[in-house]
């Protein structure tokens, strides 16, 4: 398969000789009745001694006295004084230099020169053509640096030097008098340097591409001024630093080219401002050889990008492509992506992003590529992309996505390729219904039955090798290579050919690193089965509180809002807020009343909650979810402190304190006992005081000792992978007795010094009475 770099390349070099070729057409052929025009006797000896320093040039005869019609000379044009204004030629084997005497025609306004196979460096005297205004030279094999004379050049509005073997070399300071260009293309030559910071004077450039050189420094913040500019490609360059957020005022960029370079720090939010934009590409240039079709890239892949994709993205109605591949972008995909509904192209590929896929992806109904392979997506596949009828690539390999996919493929009738291997998908294998299928990639999943039927094998490349399928599961009539029955079994008692669901169709198969290891994790308000671990069922043998459905009791200054959210502090500075369900719920088991702690219970607490301000690092003291064997009396302080000894705490904390050795200024910590100072703490995944909704899931499995896992995201499905794992025995910190084994949970919050607001949007606590799988 050939490279991106050569399909790129090919065509590019099919759109140049087309133009050509409509250029040279307009050369020669005039319009109906236009007058002859007589070259100037000295440009026709000009032209008579050019071609002789042009070994090769087959049109050469027509620049003879016999021709003296500028009309009939090829690649020439004349004013009306017949003076040459341009020489325009393609296709050509000069093998030689541009000679020196090009100076001597002296009204020269275009010279173009594709593909001629010239050589050597560019001379001197070129410089010393005050009228020229279009040079165009790609395709070529010139070499050296530009002339010392270059920044004479005060007309040129149209400089292209571009593809074949050029090879210029050195800065490009010369340039910066050029202050007429409107095309600036000097792409897959070896420029070196900084990029000068007067190229924010060229405010007619309306196309700038350094694509494919060795330019290195930092962008210059000035390159926001070229208020006229519609394409900016600096790809493939040694480029550092941040990106300015002053390229957020080019409010007419349709194209962005950053790729390839050293680029950290975040997208800027100054992007929003880009109406104009149609494609923004983040792609890994050498991750794979696939070529993505994307029309006019805008390309800002293969750097150190971090942060999250802006959910400002979303504002920028025009957008068709967002390729944010093998960066080091991290976080959820925004849900307001959702709301781009010219998207043909999301590519989020080899980044540590996480999360679930939002459903509102379902409405780019034109999304023509999805590629979220090599990132730690997790959950379903919602079925919503059921309606994406136009995908024709769709990659999710090597993440963690779980349950069945086929109904969601089924209706896929344009997909060209499928890659879906190194996940957790069981079930049913996925069958497009798509006579273009090229490629089928399903391997190293949990698939258990299904037939497959292409419309031709023999051009289909495809694997089912690594899945729980029974022998007469096979593709194309041939059998691949299955999994063990044991390690199939090992995956929440998965069996070969079997067709019921993973954990009874109420939770998903946590697995280890896909090597068969797994266990069932269950949805909020399913437990496993007491007789069978590998299912999830309804009504375990706990109890369960949720918002709505307990009687919620209030300190300080909490108070419940109508849509039955609760209000903890309201965002005046110095307030304090305490809020906790009852009835209690029962922890310990005491069927031997002697028994220090009985029989331990696990639970889970599901909670989304909100805090402002929006200036990360200038919040209260946060908030924390509560178990406690005491509310805080009255008058007491409704910190942590205030719930007593007994206490176990999980704090979101958005302040920075010294004397309690908090990590940072946005953590989560683990509190016992009242205690300001965190048992454990870990920096938080997201910026916890940004106003946005936050979804948290603590876990407490009572086994070996005692273990409390808080798991944090911006999406409502749990990740796999927690943000604070604590030793924890709540026997030890809660004390309970046969007479003492009901407990309060609740949420208490500080506004401190600062004005913050936290709101818990919806909770759910639930204990049973088995060991919790986690």
């Amino acid at each position: 398969m050939p490279t991106h770099a050569e399909l790129r390349q090919g065509v590019e070099l099919s759109l140049l000789l087309l133009l050509l070729l409509l250029g040279s057409l307009a050369c020669l052929v005039p319009p109906w009745g236009a007058a002859a025009v007589r070259v100037h006797p000295r440009d026709v000896s000009n032209l008579a001694w050019l071609a002789s320093e042009w070994n090769g040039f087959n049109g050469s005869d027509t620049w003879s006295l016999s021709y003296a019609d500028c009309r009939a000379m090829e690649g020439i044009r004349c004013d009306r004084d017949g003076r040459v204004i341009a020489i325009e030629l393609g296709l050509k084997n000069f093998q030689a230099p541009i000679p020196a005497m090009i100076s001597r025609f002296t009204r020269l306004r275009y010279l173009t020169l594709l593909f001629c196979q010239l050589t050597g460096p560019l001379p001197n005297t070129l410089c010393d053509l005050p009228s020229l205004v279009s040079l165009n030279l790609g395709g070529n094999s010139i070499s050296g640096t530009l002339p010392d004379g270059f920044s004479r050049l005060v007309s040129l509005e149209y400089l292209w030097v571009i593809l074949g073997v050029n090879r210029i070399s050195g800065p490009i300071d010369l340039l910066s008098s050029l202050v007429h260009l409107t095309h600036l293309n000097l792409r897959q030559n070896f420029f070196n340097g900084s990029l000068p910071s007067e190229l924010g004077n060229f405010t007619t450039l309306t196309v700038l591409n350094f694509d494919g050189n060795l330019f290195s420094g930092s962008i210059p913040p000035s390159m926001g001024e070229m208020s006229l500019l519609q394409q900016m490609v600096l790809s493939f360059n040694q480029l550092s630093g941040t990106i300015p957020d002053s390229l957020g005022h080019l409010r007419g960029l349709t194209h962005l080219a950053l790729a390839g370079n050293q680029l950290t720090g975040s997208i800027p939010d100054s992007f929003s401002a880009l109406d104009s934009l149609t494609d923004l590409c983040m792609v890994h240039g050498g991750a794979w050889s696939m070529v993505y079709l994307v029309p006019t890239p805008s390309i800002l892949m293969d750097n150190l990008l971090s942060g999250s994709i802006p959910t400002a993205l979303a504002s920028l109605p025009k957008l068709r492509a967002i390729m944010a591949s093998s960066n080091q972008l991290s976080g959820s995909i925004p849900a307001a992506l959702g709301d781009l509904l010219l998207l043909d192209y999301l590519s989020l590929s080899y980044n540590p992003m996480s999360g679930s896929i939002p459903t509102a992806i379902g409405k780019l109904t034109n999304l023509m590529l999805l590629d979220l392979s090599g990132n730690q997506f997790y959950g379903t596949v919602p079925s919503s992309l059921s309606d994406l009828s136009k995908l024709q690539y769709l990659f999710l390999t090597n993440n963690q996505f779980w349950g069945t996919i086929e109904p969601i493929t089924r209706t896929m009738r344009n997909l060209r390729m499928l890659f879906l291997s190194w996940n957790q998908f069981s079930g049913r294998l996925p069958s497009p219904a798509s006579s273009t299928l090229e490629q089928y990639q399903v391997d190293t999943n949990f698939f258990t039955h299904g037939e497959v039927k292409f419309k031709n094998c023999s051009a289909v490349t495809w694997t089912t090798d690594a899945n729980c399928l029974a022998a007469s599961a096979s593709v194309c009539g041939r059998a691949s290579t299955q999994r063990t029955a044991a390690v199939c079994a090992a995956f929440c008692g998965v069996e070969i050919g079997a067709t019921g669901p993973v954990c009874g169709g109420h939770g998903y198969c946590s697995v280890n690193a896909f090597i068969g290891e797994g266990e069932c994790v269950c949805d909020p308000n399913y437990m496993l089965d007491s007789s069978n671990t590998n299912a999830c069922v309804a009504g375990a043998t706990g109890a369960s509180l949720e918002s709505g459905s307990a009687y919620v009791s209030l300190w300080g200054s909490a108070s419940v809002l109508s849509n039955g959210s609760i209000l903890l502090t309201t965002g005046t500075p110095n307030q304090q807020g305490a809020a906790f369900a009852s009835p209690t719920l029962r922890l310990f088991h005491f069927p031997d009343k002697r028994s220090r702690c009985g029989t331990e219970l696990g639970f889970l607490a599901a909670f989304s909650f909100a805090m402002t301000p929006g200036n990360h690092g200038s919040g209260g003291e946060g908030l924390a979810f509560v178990v406690a064997a005491a509310s805080p009396g009255k008058g007491a302080s409704v910190g942590l402190g205030g719930v007593g000894r007994r206490s176990v705490g999980v704090e979101f904390d958005s302040v920075l304190s010294v004397k309690h050795s908090d990590p940072n200024d946005n953590h989560v910590g683990v509190n016992v006992g009242g205690s300001p100072v965190s048992l454990a703490s870990a920096t938080a995944p997201l910026i916890l005081n940004d106003a946005q909704t936050k979804h948290t899931w603590i876990r407490y499995d009572p086994t070996s000792g005692g273990t409390l896992r808080v798991f944090l995201s911006s999406d409502p499905v749990q990740p796999l992978t927690p943000t604070l794992t604590a030793s924890v025995s709540l026997c030890s910190i809660l004390k309970p007795t046969a007479s003492d084994s009901l407990f309060l949970f609740g949420f208490v919050a500080l506004s401190g010094s600062q004005p913050q607001a936290h709101t818990i949007l919806s909770w759910n606590v639930t204990t049973d009475a088995t060991t919790l799988a986690i």
